[in-house]
């Protein structure tokens, strides 16, 4: 978990020299929606180990405040949302996660974003995809790794590895290299 949230807040860092706590906190105050990220880490460490008493009664305690954090942040972003490290969301607005998502590394959320379920199933995303403005990916899908969703995309189709997705409904077009 502590390794995870340490990739993330590297996403979050604009000057090479700066300090974690530095980072940390510009990223607290510049981006709201980055208490939902760390929110999220420590609850879902909680979430892995809710078999242990101690886990299981902090867990509730975290899911007391998680109203709070939702209004800070704009994001929906539960326990069991399983997401590898390296996570960015960079603006406070209604993002709403599925809480049976399974995403990989290096995930970029732009606000107004819905990851939800839909006929078949969650969304799976892989390693590296970044999610514009206003995007809704819907359904049992599978989006590739490096992926751009483009701002505003309706995707309910699955998007191969080093696609662009645009467009209601999205098509899926070669990223140009």
């Amino acid at each position: 978990m502590l390794n995870a949230l340490r990739l993330d807040v590297q996403r979050y860092k604009r000057d090479a020299n700066e300090v974690l706590a530095a980072t940390i906190l510009k990223a607290l105050y510049n981006h709201p929606s980055f208490a939902g990220v760390v929110w999220y880490r420590f609850s879902r460490a909680l979430w892995l180990e809710k078999d242990n008493l101690l886990c299981f009664l902090l867990l509730i305690v975290m899911r007391f405040f998680y109203p709070l954090i939702r209004i800070y942040s704009g994001v929906e972003l539960a326990p069991s949302v399983d997401i590898d490290s390296g996570l960015w969301i960079g603006h406070f607005g209604p993002t709403v996660i599925h809480p049976e998502t399974r995403a990989g590394r290096n995930l970029t959320i732009l606000h107004g974003t819905t990851i939800g379920a839909g006929t078949g199933g969650i969304p799976e995303l892989g390693d590296d995809v970044s999610i514009g403005v206003g995007a809704t990916i819907i359904g049992g899908i599978r989006i590739g790794n490096h992926v751009i969703i483009g701002a505003g995309a309706v995707v309910t189709k699955d998007v191969p590895d080093n696609y662009l997705a645009v467009g209601i409904p999205a098509q899926a077009i070669p990223q140009k290299k």
